[in-house]
């Protein structure tokens, strides 16, 4: 069916970024801007349009409040986003899930950005006619998110306090993943998109890492000539994965060394794993040892995983904040030339099992970046 992308690119020091949502095209029609913005689709197939609107408040000095406003029963986190229901004295309304940054908590009290996440930036948005098939979404929702992957003042307190990378399941990783999983976890149509996202980096005859691999590479089916090395957790998993040449059964976090010479790939993809890691910075640096100068690491995840094996700081973040985790761990290790880019708004396939959850595809967050 035809729908309407909104693609919006932007940039700062962490990577650049291109947020994308896919709407149906009556989304247009509940603004004059916007149905300004379908004229223009309709005689040059692409459209732009003045966001200043949508990303307020902007130019706003930090607000001061005292350390007791906080009332989520977590510990606050300086750098991280929070709605404005979760700090006393900000919400205009008892709905106001507006995010806001905390850019300081202690004793002395609580120091808290109100703009919008992408207030003050250089953004630009582009309209398109697509042929898919859209959720109900709203065009509003396309700044529902953006920005909050912007890097924190102080990454590595933000990202990783103390506890961070603990597991409610702290039992040997081998237990978990001895029985295979022969199932999906991510709808049809996210999948396709992540072979998609992946053809993009991909050439014939290239040497391709699958890192925390399964029965599913998750890559497109051409070109076929690729040197697919698979590294999992489970013998029967990747024995069923024919998209692999070399199979390997290794704990990374047991031991974070990949068992590959220096420069062995040409690409390295991770789909909706990296949240496992309980070691992550030792990871992203040797998945960089083994990429040869130029490679990339190509790293894909949804808002679905499993709880108890997942690090205890990938449930605390917004999605798009771990976005902004992931793309830190990157510029950790070195990686350079640093992109993002999301996609929400697809329509789950009918046949889905989850279908009754939730119409919307299973949103789309990948990062990569260049060795």
């Amino acid at each position: 069916m035809a729908a309407i992308e909104a693609d919006i690119t932007w940039e700062d020091d962490a990577a650049r970024h291109c947020d994308r949502l896919v709407m149906p095209e009556p989304a247009l029609q509940a603004d004059a801007a916007l149905i300004r913005a379908r004229a223009a689709l309709e005689s040059s197939g692409a459209a732009g349009i003045d966001l200043s609107r949508w990303i307020t408040p902007v130019a706003q000095e930090p607000r001061l409040l005292p350390a007791d406003a906080f009332r989520l029963r977590t510990q606050a986190v300086a750098g991280r986003h929070y709605p404005r229901l979760a700090i006393a004295g900000l919400a205009e309304g008892s709905r106001d899930l507006r995010p806001c940054r905390l850019l300081a908590s202690g004793a002395a009290g609580l120091r808290v950005d109100l703009n919008h996440p992408l207030a003050g930036r250089p953004v630009k948005l582009t309209l398109r006619r697509v042929e898919q098939d859209a959720a109900h979404t709203r065009f509003i929702q396309l700044f529902d998110g953006p920005g909050m992957q912007s890097l924190p003042e102080h990454p590595q307190s933000c990202y990783l306090p103390e506890g961070a990378l603990a597991r409610q399941d702290e039992a040997e990783d081998g237990r978990f993943y001895a029985s295979p999983r022969m199932v999906h976890h991510l709808d049809a149509a996210c999948r396709a998109e992540i072979a998609r996202l992946y053809g993009r980096f991909l050439k014939p005859g290239m040497r391709v890492l699958d890192l925390m691999s399964s029965w599913t590479s998750h890559l497109p089916e051409t070109p076929v000539d690729l040197e697919v090395s698979g590294l999992g957790m489970n013998t029967a998993e990747l024995a069923a994965n024919a998209r692999l040449n070399t199979r390997i059964v290794h704990d990374l976090n047991v031991d974070p060394r990949l068992p590959f010479a220096d420069a062995a790939f040409d690409l390295v993809v991770c789909t909706a794993s990296v949240e496992y890691l309980t070691q992550p910075q030792a990871e992203f640096a040797e998945v960089r040892r083994v990429l040869r100068p130029g490679g990339r690491f190509v790293l894909t995840f949804s808002d679905r995983w499993f709880p108890p094996k997942a690090i205890r700081v990938w449930s605390e973040l917004h999605p798009f904040e771990r976005l902004g985790f992931v793309l830190w761990l990157l510029r950790e290790a070195g990686f350079a030339d640093r992109r993002s880019e999301t996609l929400r708004g697809l329509r789950r396939p009918e046949d889905d099992p989850y279908i009754g959850e939730r119409d919307y595809s299973d949103p789309l967050f990948a990062a990569w970046g260049t060795a």
